[in-house]
């Protein structure tokens, strides 16, 4: 379907937004309650999924595991490199989510 390069790109494009999203000075506003969570779900799930496409060859272990621990350490730098933000066990949880819907995603469209 598409080539190698193009899932490489497209998962560099997303590696840069979530990094801006998690390391951006301020925090964004609140549209709504929890919708901070609801970024951080949908942010972690696009990274996991154009990860994935983009790293093909790696094996499930090898992949999924540093996601999930990827999901827990962006958060923690965050609090600890910001001053203006801090460290939250709900947005990790909301990282970890993504990245979950992002394995149930591929394992139900790979079937």
């Amino acid at each position: 379907m598409w080539g190698i390069r193009v899932k490489q790109a497209v998962f560099c494009i997303v590696c840069v937004l979530v990094l801006y999203g998690i390391f951006r000075p301020t925090p964004p506003a609140m549209i709504f309650a929890h919708a901070d969570k609801l970024g951080h779900m949908v942010a972690f799930m696009m990274l996991a999924l154009t990860a994935r496409l983009a790293l093909c060859k790696c094996s499930e272990l090898s992949f999924w595991l540093p996601m999930f621990w990827l999901a827990f350490v962006l958060e923690y730098l965050q609090g600890e490199l910001l001053p203006l933000r801090v460290f939250s066990m709900g947005d990790v949880g909301a990282n970890m989510v993504g990245v979950a819907l992002a394995f149930g995603c591929l394992r139900f469209f790979r079937r």
